[in-house]
Parts: structure tokens; sequence; C-alpha cells
């Protein structure tokens, strides 16, 4: 059973944008309520609804025109819908009321005239909307945040083809179709910020479908690979390796599964990029707090998770950091592996034998050869 023995809430707030740079959020600890960037507030409906459905393929519309002034060059676009992510959850309705959107009461705030039709071969479509598990690249910016990637089109560009609209699968009904008819807004040549606002919002709060909680999930971490910062810069020059030594006894100890305590595939990598890293393993030169106590020495360890389903019980780690000071140098990797423990999710009934009763001399021992 998982019992989290510090825990810090943090906010979700997550990116709906796409071309150019894409602004990355941090998550900031905090013990209420969730919390949206001062940029932002709660996406929500805008005053124009659509007051008609998107048509089909071969519907009756305003007439072709030739050398109509938009990236295709023709008025009716077609637009085809390719889930692969989740098969059994129907998108079609979130898509049309979108293309609804713009071609009715929205399309005064495009930069073109268009209407946008369901294609009747989804092979031939001018854009395809993909619901996708992740978005890690969008434009010239690479993040791992972003929940909708669009290019944004001008008249005069000539769009790939066919125009690809990558949509986060997993949000609730109403997120997602906040995140379509944003990211199609920059598929008429709209920037962040423009109106309609606040769909033209560049960062938004959106909620996901129910996941699982973090004492429900094998490992509290969205991948069983972690990456690993260690600094131990403030340490006298000639315990510095010595302790790298104790903490890669920790960590090793974790990758051969913990006597049965963690599954196999846990693996960690190290880095030198702290702002990068799942797990941060530092030594203070100054006494630190620890969920509140101001510690002198001793350790501590602190985990910063998401509660991306806003049901109030976090859903994974997004960091955990290990603090340690005033140790002697060969009980360090106890430490840390006594820490490693909570930052996989073990409570207190669950821990390795090696951190049960772990007196000094068991600390300073070379407890990893068990």
């Amino acid at each position: 059973m998982f019992d989290m023995r510090v825990v810090a809430v943090v906010g979700l707030v997550l990116l709906a944008g796409c071309s150019g740079a894409l602004q990355e959020t941090t998550p900031t600890p905090t013990t209420g309520e969730t919390t949206v960037s001062p940029v932002d507030t709660t996406t929500t409906e805008t005053a124009a609804t659509p007051t008609a459905p998107a048509t089909t393929a071969g519907a009756t519309t305003t007439a072709e025109a030739e050398g109509v002034e938009n990236p295709w060059g023709k008025r009716k676009v077609t637009v085809a819908v390719w889930n692969t992510v989740n098969q059994s959850r129907n998108v079609e309705p979130l898509v049309n009321r979108t293309l609804a959107y713009w071609n009715g009461n929205g399309s005064e705030y495009a930069e073109y005239d268009v209407t946008f039709v369901r294609a009747s071969n989804a092979y031939d479509a001018d854009v395809t909307v993909r619901l996708v598990a992740r978005i890690t690249e969008c434009g010239d910016g690479g993040t791992d945040s972003t929940v909708g990637c669009a290019p944004k089109l001008d008249s005069w560009e000539t769009p790939d083809d066919p125009v690809r609209v990558d949509i986060v699968a997993g949000y609730s009904n109403e997120s997602t179709r906040q995140i379509l008819r944003h990211e199609f807004g920059h598929v008429v040549g709209l920037d962040h910020g423009e109106e309609p606002m606040p769909t033209m919002k560049a960062i938004a709060r959106h909620t996901y479908l129910s996941q699982p909680d973090v004492a429900d999930r094998t490992v509290p971490w969205r991948n069983s690979t972690l990456s690993v910062h260690v600094d131990v810069s403030t340490l006298p020059g000639h315990d510095r390796e010595d302790a790298r030594e104790q903490i890669q006894h920790a960590l090793d100890y974790y990758e051969s599964g913990a006597e049965g305590a963690v599954p196999s595939n846990v693996s960690f990598v190290l880095t030198s990029n702290r702002s990068a890293a799942d797990v941060r393993i530092g030594f203070p030169d100054d006494p630190f707090d620890c969920a509140g106590e101001r510690m002198r020495e001793g350790s501590c360890g602190l985990p910063w998770v998401y509660d991306t389903d806003t049901d109030d019980a976090p859903e994974y780690f997004s960091d955990y950091g290990i603090k340690l000071r005033g140790l002697d140098v060969d009980a360090v990797g106890w430490h840390v592996g006594y820490w490693l423990s909570d930052a996989m999710g073990l409570g207190e009934g669950e821990l390795p034998e090696p951190f049960v009763d772990g007196g000094r001399g068991q600390r300073q021992s070379d407890w990893w050869e068990r």
C-alpha cells in the first residue's frame, strides 16, 4: 500500500499551442488548490457558439472558387480523423463541433476564407487530426507539456500534404474540444494572444479523463527509466568520489529489483542537467527545510506530484529531491537508498530489508551486498 511520507501537490499547467517557440512551465509545490500560471485563466467558452453542424464532403456549401486566397487555393478543405491511441473513444462529434465553429461565427477571426468539410476518403484529406499519446516536439521547440500541435498557416503558404493536427489523447471531452478549437485557430492563421480569446491563449488548464492514482501504479512515474542528477560540489574534495560511489550502490540496488521490492525494468541514467532530472540528489551547505522542519544534519526526500485528473489524488511523480547534510560519507548510500524506496512508491511496511531497521552499523555497512 502506497504511503507518501512527504507530499507536495502541484498545479497542472499545460500548453495548447504550437507553432514557434513554446513556453514551458515548471511544477511548483503548494498545499492547496491547483494553480494556473499568472498569464492564464481556465479556458472557457467564447461568446460565439456554432449554429450549424460541420458539413460533410459533397454537401451543398459555398461555391468553389478558383484562386481562393488560402493555403489550399480552394474553398472546401477536407478533414479526416485518425485515432489509434484509444479506438474505443469516439471523438468525431468533438471534431465536428470544432469545424462548425470555424465555419460559422468563428470564421470572422480567421486570416482567410475556408470551409472545413469531413473527408469522404481519409487518405486524401487536406487536414488530418491525429490523436497521439504524447507530443515531444512542436515547431522549433521540444516539450512534453504540450497538449496540441498544429502549424500556423498564412494564406500564401503551401501547406504540407496533408496538414497534421496532433492532439494528446486522454483529456476530458470539454478539454479536448478546447484544444481542437485552439489548434484549428493556428491552421486558419492565428497566433497566440489573438482573438478569439480565451481560445487562443498560449497556456490553459486542462483536465484528464480519470487516470490511475499513484497508489495504483507499479511505479509512481510515467516512465520506468529515471534520470538522476548528483551534486557533490559542496562536499570536501576527498569525499566527493566516495559519495558518488555510495549513491551508485543505491541506484544499482534498485535497478537489480531491490530484492523483489520494485519491478525489474526500473533503471537510472545519470545526467548533468539538473532541471531535466527526475531525481535530484544534493548536499546543502546550510540547514535545510524538510516538510516544515529545519534540519542541520540527516536526510530528507521530497516528491512533487501531478494531479492530472483533478480528483485530489496524485497520478504520478513529476520529480523527487533527496537532500543530505552532516552524514558520514560511508552512510550516504544507505540514506539515498532509503529515500529511493519512497521515490519508488513503497510505504513504511514495504521497505526493502536493509532499510527496515537501519542502525548506525547497518547504515555504514555494505548493505547492498546482502
